[in-house]
């Protein structure tokens, strides 16, 4: 496990990362990728890593890391999406946010930071919220400048990003009645859609229903079906959902749950990414996670 930094240099790297992303909606040509407000609209890449939750599974990052190269220098032709949910229910969660921080600082134009329900608004709580116990543990009686600090990047960091054509990215779900990307754009200031994209988990049955974890819903096939035909792209992936096997497919291959942390509190077998070459030729699910999808 690596060092950590000072309190006072955790918050000069979170103030670094938040003025480099309020940069990104200035410019919206990031090289690699479009910012679009809460959106990120990823151009044709050769290699597009998906990461999905963490949850202060620092050993799961490191070896993620390792396995893409990552560790190194990104190449030219690759983007790297994390779906959000880097901290909470794990020991390690000032780790791999910080971790995260610094890569993305590294290689921003290569990287994608998505908001996961765990790095969401105030007015979304989640149950537990244990980073800030773990930052006292650490910094005493600075950790609550430590955490304001890096709090502050939630809300520039994306709500969604897509691969035109092909791929949407998203941490929870798809929104059940929202059908144009330019409503996307607005998601970090429209607590309702917001809610939706960090919170809404699919289902099997058809239409929508309320969820049981108490904010968003869960979503048919049907509505995974119109959303995709709307934005003309083919896949959803998305975390927020613990797999055994480290991914699942749902929604007649139209819906990949991916997530990539390791053991408890969740106690699923394997974690897993995705690492999908040429994702602009991707046609199903299916097709994908056989390919492309690695577990460990």
């Amino acid at each position: 496990m690596s060092q950590l930094p000072s309190a006072e240099d955790f918050k000069k790297l979170s103030h670094e990362l938040k003025d480099l992303l309020r940069e990104e909606r200035r410019k919206k040509d990031v090289g690699k990728y479009l910012s679009l407000g809460a959106l990120a609209k990823i151009k044709n890449v050769g290699r597009l890593i998906v990461i999905g939750d963490l949850h202060g599974d620092y050993g799961s990052l490191m070896k993620i890391l390792s396995e893409t190269g990552l560790n190194s220098k990104i190449p030219e032709d690759t983007v790297v999406v994390f779906l959000g949910d880097y901290i909470d229910r794990g020991y390690e969660s000032p780790h791999v946010i910080y971790e995260v921080f610094k890569l993305k600082l590294r290689e921003p134009s290569s990287i994608v930071l998505l908001r996961g329900n765990h790095e969401g608004p105030p007015e979304l709580p989640v149950y537990p919220h244990d980073f800030p116990l773990h930052l006292n543990r650490i910094y005493r009686e600075q950790w609550r400048e430590v955490y304001d600090a890096i709090a502050s990047c939630f809300n520039y960091l994306y709500a969604c990003a897509i691969l035109e054509g092909t791929l949407f990215m998203v941490h929870g779900g798809i929104p059940t009645e929202t059908k144009k990307l330019e409503d996307l754009i607005n998601a970090n200031n429209e607590i309702a859609l917001l809610e939706e994209l960090l919170w809404n988990d699919p289902m099997n049955e058809i239409g929508k229903a309320p969820s049981p974890r108490g904010a968003g819903y869960l979503f048919g096939p049907d509505i995974t079906e119109s959303f995709l035909k709307a934005i003309e792209v083919k896949v959803v992936i998305r975390s927020h959902e613990p797999c055994n096997e480290g991914y699942e497919v749902l929604h007649n291959g139209r819906l990949i749950t991916i997530f990539s942390r390791k053991g408890p509190p969740y106690f699923n077998s394997y974690g897993a990414y995705l690492d999908i070459h040429e994702p602009a030729k991707s046609e199903d699910a299916h097709q994908i996670v056989s390919k492309y999808a690695k577990r460990f």
